[in-house]
C-alpha cells in the first residue's frame, strides 16, 4: 500500500534591519516584499525579526540574536533578508551565520540579490561564490 506523504509548507523567518531611523530608512519597505516573496513560494512566514536604528556593524543585535535562538531551535527552515548588507555588514560575519544556517539544515535566500540555497541552481551560484572566497558553505 502506497504511504501518502503531506508535504508541509516551509516555514520562513524573515530578517530586516535599519541602521538609523527617522532619516528616511523604514523597514516597512522591507517587509512587504519579503512576505509576498514568502507567499509565492507556498512558505508560512514564522516570524519577522526587525531590528531598527542598528549598525550591521555590530555582531550582536537584539532580533537577530533571536532569529539565530530560534534557528537553533529549528523553528523555522529557511531564513529570507532583503540584501546580505541588511543582515550582515562583516563577510566574516556573513559566512559564520551562513555556516551556522546549512549546519542546522535552514536554507538562505537574499531577496535583492537573487541568491536562494533553497533551489539547486541557487545553492550552485551560492557555492561558485563563496569559493571565491575560499570558504565551501555547501
Amino acid at each position: 500500500m502506497a504511504e501518502t506523504i503531506l508535504h508541509r509548507p516551509d516555514r520562513v523567518a524573515l530578517y530586516c534591519r535599519i541602521s538609523t531611523i527617522n532619516h528616511g530608512q523604514d523597514v516597512g519597505l522591507q517587509t512587504p516584499e519579503l512576505r509576498q516573496f514568502a507567499e509565492a513560494r507556498s512558505w508560512q512566514v514564522f516570524g519577522e525579526y526587525l531590528d531598527e536604528g542598528i549598525s550591521g556593524a555590530k555582531d550582536s543585535r537584539t532580533e537577530l540574536n533571536r532569529l539565530m535562538t530560534d534557528a537553533h531551535k529549528r523553528r523555522f527552515d529557511v531564513v529570507c533578508v532583503w540584501r546580505f548588507d541588511r543582515f550582515m555588514r562583516s563577510v566574516s560575519h556573513l559566512l559564520r551565520a551562513l555556516e551556522t544556517c546549512k549546519a542546522l539544515g535552514i536554507d538562505f535566500v537574499s531577496f535583492s540579490e537573487q541568491m536562494d540555497t533553497s533551489t539547486p541552481a541557487g545553492k550552485m551560484v551560492f557555492t561558485i561564490q563563496i569559493c571565491g572566497s575560499r570558504v565551501v558553505i555547501l
